[in-house]
């Protein structure tokens, strides 16, 4: 399920000629991206964990650019994480964080009793100027237009906070795409669209403009520094914008993908009749694939939790 085989799909879905100019790539890629993110989002089928190190007095932390959403909970389905001091292992829950900012919980403690998740601090763009040309690599044309991957490459450069799903411009031929995957921390790969080249060549000038990021609210904070928490959760897609890149999925969602984007597309184009019926397809065989994937890896259905949540920590020594 590699971006050629979505998009000859997708255009297949949609009637179009293997000659046809009309649908816009990007766009195909984009309505694809969101189908993949959405099925995730809903099935639980991408996940992985991240360890952060406490700082002492320090209530914020920073989730990985791929965070989505917190995946374990317990059977009341309340989201929780895992502290360690070292020692014994307790488990915290989430709770609102308005109700972290009402209480105003500043002094710091041992173990911090609660947590919440809001939005980063928007990161800073990226600017400046490529060093060596980055030739398109794997092209193939499409619609009407040369495509591939390129690398950007800036010696000066600093790309240590830049991850895949990231935009980037260049803004002298004019193109604009997304980041395919990292390379080192002067160079990363890319898949651009819309201009003159679609690829970097030496002396091009660049902007890279950071997606949202999450952050973890410890409430209230801990006072030692070098405790571990592990946070367990739903990884976002890595996005595929190119003929030979994959979506780490099953072959099953292959359907329920190009339905989704070709809902999308029937929007585009003032058919929504037409669209409600590609998304009631990707809704129904989601949901589906859905229960199969928490049968396989013995997950308990989503509930309705009516039951007031409260504060507490458990501990396991």
């Amino acid at each position: 399920m590699d971006g050629q085989d979505l998009i000859r799909g997708l255009r297949q879905m949609l009637s179009e000629a293997a000659g046809s100019t009309w649908p816009d790539v990007k766009y195909c890629y984009d309505c694809l991206y969101e189908a993949a993110i959405k099925s995730v989002e809903r099935t639980n089928l991408l996940t992985t964990t991240q360890s952060i190190t406490t700082v002492a007095n320090q209530t914020d932390y920073n989730f990985e650019p791929d965070f989505l959403k917190l995946y374990l909970t317990d059977i009341r389905n309340n989201f929780y994480i895992k502290y360690s001091d070292g020692t014994t292992t307790y488990f915290i829950y989430q709770q609102d964080y308005s109700e972290i900012v009402l209480a105003n919980n500043t002094t710091s403690v041992s173990i911090p009793s609660t947590f919440a998740i809001v939005d980063a601090a928007a990161p800073s763009r990226m600017t400046g100027t490529t060093t060596s040309t980055g030739a398109l690599t794997h092209s193939y044309t499409i619609f009407g237009s040369t495509l591939g991957e390129s690398t950007l490459t800036d010696s000066g450069g600093s790309f240590g906070t830049v991850s895949v799903g990231d935009i980037v411009h260049n803004t002298t031929d004019t193109s604009h795409g997304i980041v395919a995957a990292e390379s080192s921390s002067t160079a990363f790969i890319c898949a651009l669209f819309d201009g003159t080249n679609n690829y970097f060549t030496s002396g091009d000038s660049y902007i890279v403009t950071l997606q949202n990021r999450y952050k973890l609210v410890l409430d209230p904070p801990p006072s030692t520094a070098g405790h571990t928490i592990t946070i367990y959760y739903v990884q976002r897609p890595n996005p595929v914008y190119s003929y030979y890149r994959a979506y780490k999925m099953p072959y099953d969602f292959r359907e329920p993908l190009l339905s989704y984007a070709a809902w999308k597309y029937r929007y585009r184009d003032r058919e929504p009749n037409f669209g409600d019926g590609y998304f009631k397809y990707w809704d129904i065989s989601v949901r589906e694939l859905g229960r199969m994937h928490n049968k396989s890896t013995l997950q308990r259905d989503f509930k309705v939790n009516l039951i007031k949540r409260i504060n507490r920590s458990r501990t396991v020594g």
